[in-house]
């Protein structure tokens, strides 16, 4: 008598099948090493040896190939993004479900290494400090930007428990870094609680907007004794109204997409940026062509560059400034750059110089760490603040 096959069965079957001919076809398949979609490098097939074998590292780095490589991978995740969405979930493949069209990453504690949050912690209290004795009080400061969980949190589904991204900062408070700490969070916080006329982060990205730059903006000039432009000082130019950014990426499903807003100063100075130590200046800080690609966010400051620097002959005071950053900074540099004569941004993924040297030898006489909170808790090129 023949057994009943039961659709668990049924579907278990078809679904190990689905993934052993994606497993085949990806043999045949040409291997990719950008993803356009999620705007970040693929894994490549890891080496087999025996202590990677033996560790499980193989294992562990074959699985993150395979699923990086897994044919129409783009397409699979919009299909389990809707399945899911249809079974009511509002968190999915780390990303928050909000209200209002929000796509909002979700940070945990456990998400974060412990060791290497303290040891990132550490390096940067050591360096500010070392810099605030050498440059003098008042020319340091650290602004630690929230993420849109921490702002946004009306935006959240109820069931969403974030982690509480203030404990970076009161770590730094604890060791000696409260008067050099620019107070962002209470910025965005008061800026959102009083209904702000443009979005200060992107539904479908995980940056804030320039509106959201601009109001750090405003916290850091004050902080730093300067006198921010008035937004009547600026034209706002909308550049672009199809932006679907990173976290868009993790779901892959139809959203309505952002807009891109620039703030040019309505008396514009001539400026000349340099990338990467190139002698040919760009006399704008705005990468237009970026808006033909999928990257979008790279209209500013033309994206990731390990060296970037920007002269303002207009500039409305001496000294020089440099911005040790993640891509936070980059809708942010346009703003600072109105202050000073010449502005360095260094990101420490792309560079490999000794930053004391650095400093010494440019004559640098303000420095500004600018990261998003996860972001840098979780950077391992952090420890090159303290190198030397």
């Amino acid at each position: 008598m023949k057994k009943n096959i039961s659709y668990p069965a049924v579907m278990t079957g078809l679904f190990c099948a689905f993934l052993g001919l994606g497993a085949a076809l990806s043999v045949f398949m040409p291997r990719r090493t950008f993803s356009e979609t999620e705007n970040r490098y693929l894994a490549k097939r890891p080496a087999l040896t025996w202590e990677a074998v033996k560790s499980g590292k193989f294992g562990s780095d074959y699985e993150i190939y395979l699923s990086d490589q897994f044919p129409f991978r783009d397409s699979w995740i919009g299909f389990k993004t809707a399945a899911e969405k249809v079974q009511l979930k509002k968190e999915i493949n780390g990303v928050f479900l909000g209200k209002d069209g929000y796509l909002i990453e979700a940070f945990y504690a456990e998400d974060m290494d412990p060791e290497l949050s303290k040891k990132n912690l550490d390096a940067l209290a050591a360096f500010a400090l070392r810099q605030e004795a050498l440059l003098g009080d008042g020319h340091v400061k650290v602004l630690l930007a929230p993420t849109a969980s921490e702002i946004l949190t009306e935006k959240l589904p109820a069931s969403a428990s974030p982690f509480s991204q203030a404990a970076a900062t009161d770590f730094l408070e604890k060791a000696g870094l409260s008067s050099m700490l620019v107070p962002v969070r209470d910025a965005l916080l008061q800026e959102e609680a009083d209904g702000p006329d443009r979005p200060l982060y992107y539904r479908t990205d995980h940056h804030w907007t320039a509106s959201g730059a601009y109001t750090a903006y405003q916290a850091w000039a004050s902080a730093s004794g300067l006198t921010s432009l008035d937004p009547s000082g600026f034209s706002v130019e909308t550049v672009s109204e199809d932006f679907l950014g990173t976290i868009h990426s993790k779901l892959n499903v139809p959203v309505n997409p952002d807009s891109i807003e620039l703030y040019r100063p309505i008396q514009e100075p001539e400026w000349s940026v340099f990338y990467d130590g190139s002698q040919e200046p760009v006399h704008s800080l705005y990468s237009m062509e970026a808006l033909k690609t999928r990257d979008k966010y790279r209209v500013f400051l033309d994206g990731n560059h390990g060296l970037t620097r920007i002269v303002n002959p207009q500039a409305d005071s001496g000294g020089k400034l440099l911005i040790i950053k993640d891509s936070y900074a980059h809708c942010f540099a346009p703003f600072a750059a109105l202050h000073f004569p010449e502005t360095l941004m260094i990101d420490l993924r792309y560079y490999n110089g000794r930053l004391g040297d650095l400093i010494q030898e440019q004559e640098i006489t303000d420095v500004l760490v600018l990261y998003q909170i996860p972001g840098f808790l979780k950077d391992r090129n952090i420890s090159k603040l303290v190198w030397g």
